[in-house]
C-alpha cells in the first residue's frame, strides 16, 4: 500500500511518498530526492553498513527523521539502459545530476573493456536540490499527470 506522507527533509506535502510492505516501508520524496527505510533505525546494522558503502557527500546529507527514527538520504537510482539519477557536489552546494546511457562507437569498445554501451557521466544534465523530479521526468520514469476536468 502506498501513501502520501509529509517529508521530513523538504516538508513538502504533496509529492513524498511511503510504501508500506509486509516486514518494511520504504519512504520516497520526489520533491527533495531524499529516501528512506524503516529499517534504517538510529544506530542499526542496517544502517551502520549502508554509511559505510556510501559516498562521502549521501553521509554527508544524511537527514535524522526524528518522528520515524530513522535516517534519510539523498537517492541514487539506477535504471538500467534508462540511466542513472544520483547528487552530486558538496554538502553546502550540491544538486541532482541524470547520466544516460549511450552507444559507445565499435573503434572505441576497446577502451571499455569491451562493452557496447556507457553512461554518459560527462554531460550528466544538471538540477537543483529540489529538481529531483524533474530528473526523474527527463529519465522517463515519472511524468505529468492531468487532473481530472
Amino acid at each position: 500500500m502506498e501513501r502520501v506522507i509529509d517529508c521530513p527533509v523538504c516538508f513538502d506535502v504533496d509529492h513524498c511518498f511511503e510504501e508500506i510492505q509486509k516486514e518494511f516501508s520504504s519512504f520516497l520524496c520526489f520533491k527533495c530526492g531524499f529516501m528512506s527505510d524503516s529499517r534504517y533505525e538510529t544506530e542499526s546494522l542496517r544502517l551502520i553498513e549502508n554509511l559505510k558503502s556510501s559516498p562521502k557527500l549521501v553521509q554527508d546529507l544524511k537527514f535524522l527523521d526524528k518522528k520515524r527514527n530513522i535516517t534519510w538520504f539523498p537517492a541514487v537510482i539506477n535504471m538500467g539502459t534508462l540511466g542513472i539519477i544520483f547528487p552530486e557536489g558538496t554538502k553546502k552546494n550540491w544538486g541532482w545530476r541524470y547520466a544516460k546511457v549511450i552507444d559507445i562507437p565499435e573503434e572505441e569498445q576497446s577502451k571499455y573493456d569491451n562493452y557496447s554501451q556507457r553512461l554518459d557521466v560527462e554531460n550528466a544534465k544538471k538540477f537543483g536540490q529540489y529538481e529531483f523530479i524533474e530528473a526523474c521526468k527527463k529519465m522517463g520514469i515519472t511524468r505529468d499527470i492531468k487532473p481530472d476536468a
